[in-house]
């Protein structure tokens, strides 16, 4: 147990005596790293690191300024610099984890109970970027309410080290359920009226004279015509007589040298790249001033430091009496320090953190906070996906995000939006970052996308949960690699009726049965859990042994046996599955046993070369659901029409239905929608029914492949070849596809048992 100066926290309890104590004597660097080094020496090398953060109460007079949060955070960044070597080496030989515990309010800082310090969330920025750059080490950031006791913390953070999810990153537990955070696509609702921006408006802009916020700044200057202060480092003064009208770079440095030369010194490239710079940049600053001007707003600047509050105050007074009161707040000013993690440095996170963090702050210390009418706080998906090299950034950006929501909260009649940008086209982003990112399949945000985004934001009716705007996807993502040593795994899960609520929809006999799609989906989602940066595509040899019916046959646990059968290659991994249990004397029962194999890339959907015509169909007028050939509830209800039934093929026309999230409880759609691929095997039912007057359940598939997801509430449709049957089974190949005959997904080989002792079953219980 590693633990602060006292001068930082005051602990309250002693340690158990089987319990070894190691107490920092000060928040030095070279202090923390002899103390990790004592340690590896003393018990050996760490190969788990949990840091568990005290709740921290907080007021809105030093919501940015709480020094000990602070060097906290910034002492857990160290920490996790100097374990990364251990933790990686010990990720080679087993599980290995890098975990960070919060006491927000279960929710990450985004419900309104948020009486917490903000600057604690930057450990959810540090966990989810060492994610990225630490492949093999199991990493997670965990957020419980304060007023969970301490033994079910306990439990909830034991149960996260254990999760085999490697795709989740972040979760929460509040006093009732366990979250995470999700990025879902964004409306903007026009307004007209309050909070309008117009010509009585004055926003003060940090970073605004140059670069990405200024082209912001000139759009919203063009929309709104109001009046900006223009906050940034660079001095502005004349130009050199000698370098005015000179608009090539090359001549420029031309001139530069020229005039170094004739006062008697020595031209050398970075007192000549200095000067260029200077020049550049006034240019750079005059062009955004005369922009806003000539679209009808009004803006003056300030040399400044943005997070010297005293020197901004002092600076502010004359040009607010000259344009007014301020009324909104851009903070666009921002520092990189690019690097792995064991090789930042404290000046690099201080440099980073300061023009963020601090800089809002200042920001804030020279504004009416009550007349503020919105709240512009340009932030970065790094702060919510995390990104290789940006752990200080991150850590940074996140702290903006949570401030966000709590100010929001606070202060409800302002406008309040951090966004999180991805890469711009310009900016930060250099050509050679552009080619990188071209590689990874990452779009940049072209400046017009951008800055009208920006607008609408602000002149839209704000939306209680629209605080945080993402804006681009992640930066970089997870790849799994383990090495060529074949892998082995066993989950266990204890599954209940209560907590899926679908399940009411699948019901034969008066009980619910787990539909065995939902067991391939089960195998699928955990694979993919397991192998981040690959794919569910195909399942072969899937056999239903024995099904799991919600009675009082139903396990305490269930168990999957995965294992990889193949090296793990550079586009594909292959895996054999078996879901078993045990009953109650310890026996063993096999239930579902399957091969599923995951690629990095799914190859380009099959276009179904016997297409027809769909007009050429006459209606079959059957009724499953109402009928009793199918026993299906609403949830599963995707067949509109039988357009065509043949002792060879029979034709659907199908829509899935939307279905609440909660409705699918321990089996989410992630891999696969296993619903689409029931209302597929739905097919086969139907013809069993109508050909032998039986009811029938699948046994066997051979092959199953999916393409791509079928999209909620569109036309889709359903082919089903038949390829052998009998009075006792059925096999059909089965493929899903759109209306340009686009195959969603494919089934060969499918087998079901035909039995006429089922017809009773498949009816609707009274």
């Amino acid at each position: 147990m590693l633990r602060f100066p006292e001068s930082l926290i005051q602990y309250t309890s002693t340690l158990p005596a089987e319990v070894a104590g190691v107490v920092l004597a000060d928040i030095t660097e070279e202090h923390l790293q002899q103390q990790i080094n004592a340690i590896a020496t003393k018990y050996g090398s760490v190969g788990a690191f949990v840091h568990v953060n005290a709740f921290t109460p907080t007021n809105e007079s030093h919501l940015l300024s709480n020094a000990s949060e602070k060097t906290i955070l910034q002492h857990v960044f160290l920490m996790a610099k100097h374990l990364k070597k251990s933790l990686n080496d010990a990720a080679t030989k087993g599980r290995s984890c890098f975990l960070t515990v919060t006491r927000l309010d279960g929710k990450f800082g985004l419900s309104a109970d948020n009486n917490f310090g903000v600057i604690t969330g930057g450990l959810f920025g540090l966990t989810k970027t060492v994610n990225l750059e630490w492949e093999g080490v199991f990493c997670r950031a965990i957020d419980l309410h304060p007023q969970l006791d301490a033994q079910q913390a306990a439990e909830n953070i034991i149960a996260e080290l254990h999760d085999p999810n490697r795709l989740l990153v972040e979760v929460g537990y509040t006093l009732q359920e366990r979250n995470t955070l999700v990025g879902e696509q964004s409306t903007v609702i026009r307004n007209t009226q309050s909070p309008y921006i117009g010509t009585k408006s004055v926003f003060l802009v940090s970073g605004g004279a140059k670069g990405i916020t200024a082209q912001c700044v000139i759009k919203l200057a063009q929309q709104a015509k109001c009046k900006f202060i223009l906050i940034g480092r660079s001095k502005l003064i004349d130009e050199p007589i000698w370098a005015k009208g000179c608009v090539d770079e090359a001549e420029l440095k031309k001139l530069i040298i020229a005039n170094i030369t004739s006062s008697g010194e020595k031209p050398t490239p970075i007192k000549v790249q200095t000067i260029l710079k200077g020049i550049l940049s006034q240019r750079e600053i005059t062009a955004t001033l005369e922009a806003i001007e000539q679209v009808g707003g009004k803006a003056e600047y300030i040399s400044a430091d943005v997070t010297n509050s005293l020197e901004l105050q002092e600076k502010l007074i004359p040009v607010v009496n000259k344009l007014g009161g301020v009324t909104g707040i851009i903070h666009g000013a921002g520092n990189l320090a690019d690097k792995l993690i064991e090789k930042k440095s404290i000046q690099d996170f201080v440099a980073v953190y300061a023009a963020k963090i601090q800089g809002l702050e200042s920001l804030l210390s020279c504004v009416n906070i009550n007349q503020l009418q919105h709240l512009v706080l340009f932030s970065s998906a790094a702060g919510f996906y995390g990104n290789i090299g940006q752990s200080d950034y991150a850590i940074a950006n996140e702290i903006l995000n949570k401030f966000a929501h709590v100010f929001q909260h606070r202060y409800p009649k302002c406008h309040v939006t951090a966004f999180n940008w991805g890469p711009w086209n310009g900016g930060m982003v250099t050509p050679e970052l552009k080619q990188i990112f071209a590689q990874r399949n990452i779009e940049v945000i072209s400046v017009e996308v951008g800055t009208r985004i920006l607008v609408n934001e602000l002149t839209a009716v704000k939306q209680e949960d629209a605080v945080q705007i993402l804006v681009g996807g992640s930066l970089a993502t997870l790849k799994a690699n383990f090495g060529s040593e074949l892998k082995t795994y066993r989950i266990r899960r204890k599954l209940t009726l209560e907590t899926n609520p679908f399940l009411n929809d699948h019901v034969i006999g008066g009980k619910s049965v787990l539909p065995m799609t939902f067991a391939v989906a089960w195998v699928a989602n955990v694979s993919e859990q397991l192998y981040p940066g690959y794919k569910f595509f195909s399942c072969e040899n899937y056999k239903v042994l024995k099904g799991i019916v919600f009675d009082e046959t139903l396990a305490s646990e269930y168990i999957i046996d995965l294992k990889q059968i193949t090296k793990l290659q550079e586009n594909e991994v292959i895996l054999t599955a078996t879901i078993w249990s045990e009953n109650t004397t310890k026996k063993i029962r096999y239930h579902y046993t399957a091969q599923v194999k995951l690629v990095c890339q799914i190859v380009k959907a099959p276009t179904y070369q016997v297409l027809d015509n769909q007009n050429n169909y006459k209606k079959v007028n059957l009724l499953p659901y109402e009928n009793g050939t199918l026993f299906h509830g609403s949830s599963f209800h995707g067949i509109k029409n039988i357009l065509d039934i043949s002792s060879t093929k029979l034709v659907l026309e199908c829509s899935l239905p939307s279905i609440e999230e909660r409705m699918m409880g321990q089996f989410p759609i992630q891999a696969f929608n296993a619903i689409a691929i029931d209302v597929q095997y739905q097919s086969m039912l139907i013809w069993v029914n109508y050909y032998h007057q039986a009811a029938s359940l699948p046994l066997y598939c051979q092959l199953g492949e999916l393409f791509q997801n079928i999209p909620y509430e569109e036309t889709f449709y359903v082919s089903m070849e038949v390829v052998n049957s009998n009075q006792s089974k059925l096999i059909a190949n089965i493929i899903a596809y759109n209306t340009q005959g686009q195959v969603y997904s494919r089934v060969f080989g499918a087998e079901v048992a035909i039995s006429k002792h089922l017809n009773r079953l498949f009816l609707k219980q009274n």
